[in-house]
């Protein structure tokens, strides 16, 4: 899900040898680039990119073994919608993994964050010449509330079932390890 370029969905690919993987993502001009990574070698057989959209995914109930989403549920414009429609697709005791920004819980690091993402934004803004996409960015990090325990709650009211949750770079990234029941 919000698979962009296609980055993960490709390193699957490469780490699972026995893998299929699909990439959805709503952004037309992501999935180019992406197909453009694949084309013309063995990849291509095992790795597609779809466009489509986290509410509506158009795939059947129990298909999916995993559902991967990395720095994009921030994004998801129908966020508990997404959830349910990511439960339907998995597979009984199917996996979802999602790596997401998160709010620090120390004062100095988020004090330091909120600086970084300041000069990031003003940075990228200059070279890129988009300072649309920086600010962006940086608004959607910082405004970003299902953190922690939050998310931890909201997963358990879509029926997920928390596996592992580890904070990462002094809070600044979580990871989160949900399954599906097994009967449902």
């Amino acid at each position: 899900m919000a698979t962009g370029t296609g980055d993960l969905a490709l390193l699957i690919a490469k780490k699972f040898h026995d893998t299929n993987v699909i990439g959805l993502d709503p952004s037309e001009k992501m999935l180019t680039i992406a197909r453009n990574k694949i084309k013309n070698n063995l990849l291509e057989k095992r790795v597609k990119f779809i466009q489509g959209y986290s509410q509506n995914i158009p795939f059947n109930k129990d298909t999916f073994d995993v559902v991967t989403i990395a720095f994009g549920i921030r994004n998801f414009q129908y966020f508990h919608l997404s959830l349910k429609e990511i439960y339907r697709i998995l597979k009984p005791l199917g996996i979802l993994e999602i790596l997401e920004f998160s709010k620090p819980s120390n004062t100095y690091i988020k004090k330091i964050i909120d600086l970084y993402y300041r000069f990031m934004a003003q940075i990228g803004s200059f070279l890129s010449r988009n300072r649309f996409a920086y600010k962006y960015l940086q608004e959607s990090i910082q405004s970003y509330s299902y953190c922690g325990n939050k998310m931890k709650r909201i997963l358990r009211h879509h029926k997920f079932k928390t596996i592992y949750t580890k904070t990462l770079t002094f809070g600044i990234v979580s990871i989160y390890l949900s399954k599906k029941n097994e009967f449902d």
